[in-house]
């Protein structure tokens, strides 16, 4: 039976601010983030009836099932799939696997159906679908473009702009993670949105002034502090890892932080956050230039 995969990076983002609009291909965030060598690879093979897994248990999937009805509304195209997502990122926790999900499903779904929309067009609907779980706001717009991104312009893939930041191939982000914080409620708070908007939207600016990692992460490590999102045992965490000359900024949104180093410094790094976090899931990626795209049959994109 023939099967048609995708693969989208996962995404983190440093600091953002929320850009409300009536069209949703306009709605969205402006922001800086990277997306990551680690990802969410999904499978599609025909099938009765819809079915979703997520690491091969089913799952009821709202961005998924959105994703189907929205490219079947687009194109007219209604076989019913068994859509097989597969990551090793931390679901929740501020990696973006929500929208990876929903744009290695929609490419792979585009490539099923031989290609009736564009690349771009594809995963506007990904984008689309994450408002409507309110699950991300330009999640999908960094996982499209890949790499080390300013999101200048808010919106979907197509309509939203982004500029790429350089960074060397020996970079390397390191996270430590307790668990997930929950995104809709999250982003549905007045208040917390409003924290958000005003400490993130100036420092866009910034980072284009001064486009270096360091930079990055000490915008992003303020931005979390003055919005008043990290929690006091992050803080203590963040203070304690500072000490040893780490910024280590929060995840939008998980209960964890992260910091980016070169190579050389990658393993000593990741026993520092195992030593001041002994109770945390600790790991590290590599940084994708990609974005999201679809997979040959013989080739393997989630890296262990």
């Amino acid at each position: 039976m023939d099967s048609f995969r995708a693969f989208s990076p996962g995404h983190v983002t440093g600091f953002f601010s929320i850009h409300s609009h009536a069209d949703p291909l306009h709605h969205g965030s402006t922001g800086a983030g990277f997306s990551l060598s680690e990802g969410l690879e999904t499978t599609l093979q025909a099938a009765s009836e819809d079915r979703i897994l997520l690491n091969g248990n089913d799952l009821e999937a709202p961005v998924s099932r959105a994703v189907l009805r929205l490219f079947r509304g687009r194109t007219t195209q209604g076989r019913s799939w068994t859509v097989d997502h597969r990551t090793q990122l931390p679901v929740g926790c501020g990696f973006g696997t929500s929208g990876a999900g929903a744009l290695s499903l929609a490419l792979a779904l585009n490539q099923a159906e031989g290609s009736p929309l564009g690349r771009l067009e594809a995963a506007s609907l990904a984008h689309r679908a994450e408002l409507e779980a309110g699950t991300g706001l330009g999640t999908v717009l960094g996982e499209t473009a890949g790499g080390f991104e300013v999101r200048t312009e808010p919106g979907a893939p197509g309509t939203g702009r982004v500029v790429n930041l350089p960074f060397s191939d020996e970079l390397r982000a390191v996270f430590l993670v307790f668990g997930p914080l929950a995104t809709p409620q999250l982003l549905g708070d007045p208040a917390v949105a409003q924290a958000i908007s005003r400490e993130g939207e100036s420092l866009r600016q910034c980072l284009l002034d001064d486009p270096g990692v360091s930079q990055f992460l000490d915008l992003s490590f303020w931005f979390g502090r003055k919005a008043g999102l990290v929690r006091p045992r992050l803080q203590d965490l963040q203070d304690q890892l500072k000490t040893q000359g780490i910024t280590a900024p929060m995840l939008m949104f998980g209960d964890g932080l992260f910091t980016l180093v070169e190579r050389p410094t990658f393993e000593d790094v990741l026993g520092l956050f195992r030593r001041v976090a002994p109770t945390a899931h600790v790991f590290g990626s590599g940084l994708d230039r990609q974005g999201g795209r679809t997979v040959r049959h013989e080739e393997t994109r989630i890296d262990h």
